[in-house]
């Protein structure tokens, strides 16, 4: 023991004296010091914090909205390829309960929380592919057979247990360090999320206290148990109950507030910081997160960093992933390729758009029934839309130095 009955000082009337034994007096400095409650990074805890939430409909929502597609290399060009059951599958109805926009958005919102996004690809006796469906990441168990050193991924739904091998799955990543395990934001920001939780926990039982904090009562007399407990409840009873009003505290009653006000604590300024982290942790501007500066210009110019810096990877990595799971190896040999529309994120207002279009048109790079097409338009008549145009002031610099020549010929 390192407190004693010999050793303590002689008590007053309203005092309490205990001995206590080492592990007592660690548990007794953590209490004192170290009483935050431990706040669980879960997913339950994280859905309720609103950078998180945000950054969390804003990749998925991101992700849904582009369309895929088949296309296929040849005669030089990169044409569209109808095949009617990846169409179907792609574009239509993944499977019988979801659309192909809402089977993304949960692929993504796996690999979001988890790190690991997974679409399981069942298909009929003749190989033929029938159902795409996203399935749960936690619980998942990877094995390896030890004789051959196949993976095999186990999912159990509904208490039903699966087992799919690597060609029958769709796997994006949030982030990954091998390329077999993800890591998601509940592993990545599990400081920032606990961090805002206990934020948001101390607002609210702020809030809920009447904006009054705790503190301790002193009177001139001593006080046995009774009394003191008396005067506390007494004392919560009279805040509770009529605050926001004056207290009248008597026989030598002093009231002493214990614990750091808003402004000491800086809560604005920590919760910033947290949008600050989330933004860190998922590539998404502070704007799109209702944090920091608000203007257009700049704004705009921060909505492409987020296409080109924080989409496009994730991009890539899907149109590699379901172009090498879905295609036949005969369609990959025929240079067939799935792509991601992300031209419709990029679409500025009408006026950046017709800019755009104008210059496009002009250096002959698009034709103007592929303009229209972008805009939802019908093609022009008699096919005029389909004639590339380019402007007279821009020629080749060969055809430049035969014009010269020609001319110093004739003279």
């Amino acid at each position: 023991m390192i407190v004693s009955n010999a050793l303590a000082p002689r008590p007053r009337n309203g005092a309490e004296v205990r001995e206590l034994d080492w592990e007592q007096v660690q548990r007794w400095f953590q209490q004192l010091f170290f009483a935050g409650e431990e706040l669980p990074s879960n997913q339950r805890t994280a859905e309720q914090e609103s950078p998180i939430a945000a950054a969390h409909r804003i990749l998925t929502n991101a992700m849904s909205a582009m369309p895929m597609a088949l296309y296929q290399r040849r005669d030089g060009g990169r044409h569209p390829v109808a095949d009617r059951g990846l169409d179907y599958l792609l574009k239509v109805r993944p499977n019988e309960r979801m659309g192909p926009a809402l089977s993304r958005k949960i692929l993504m919102s796996q690999a979001f929380w988890h790190g690991e996004g997974y679409l399981g690809i069942f298909r009929d006796r003749w190989g033929q592919i029938t159902d795409l469906i996203p399935l749960p990441t936690k619980g998942r168990v990877i094995r390896r057979d030890q004789a051959t050193g196949q993976l095999w991924y186990d999912f159990t739904v509904d208490g039903l247990t699966m087992t799919f091998a690597p060609s029958d799955l769709v796997i994006v990543f949030f982030d990954t360090y091998d390329g077999l395990y993800g890591k998601g934001v509940l592993a990545l920001a599990k400081a920032a999320i606990a961090a805002d939780a206990g934020a948001q926990k101390y607002a609210r039982k702020f809030y809920q206290n009447g904006a009054r904090m705790s503190g301790i009562v002193e009177v001139d007399t001593d006080a046995n148990r009774e009394s003191r407990e008396k005067i506390r409840e007494s004392f919560d009873q009279y805040a509770n109950e009529s605050m926001f009003k004056i207290a009248v505290l008597d026989h030598g009653m002093k009231y002493t507030p214990i614990g750091l006000q808003q402004k000491d604590a800086q809560f604005i300024e920590s919760r910033s910081f947290t949008v600050e982290e989330v933004s860190r942790f998922t590539g998404i501007p502070q704007y799109m997160l209702q944090n920091g500066k608000q203007a257009y210009n700049s704004n705009e110019q921060q909505q492409l960093d987020f296409v080109v810096s924080t989409l496009q990877p994730y991009v890539t990595q899907w149109e590699e992933e379901f172009q090498y799971k879905l295609l036949t190896r005969k369609q990959l040999e025929d240079g067939m390729y799935l792509r991601m529309n992300v031209a419709a994120r990029l679409r500025g207002d009408s006026k950046t758009r017709s800019e755009v279009y104008e210059k496009m048109v002009s250096h002959g790079v698009y034709c103007p029934d592929e303009c229209r097409a972008m805009e939802e338009k019908n093609p022009l008549p008699n096919g005029m839309g389909k004639q590339f145009f380019m402007t007279k002031n821009l020629d080749t610099v060969e055809h430049i130095i035969e014009g010269v020549r020609e001319e110093g010929n004739k003279q």
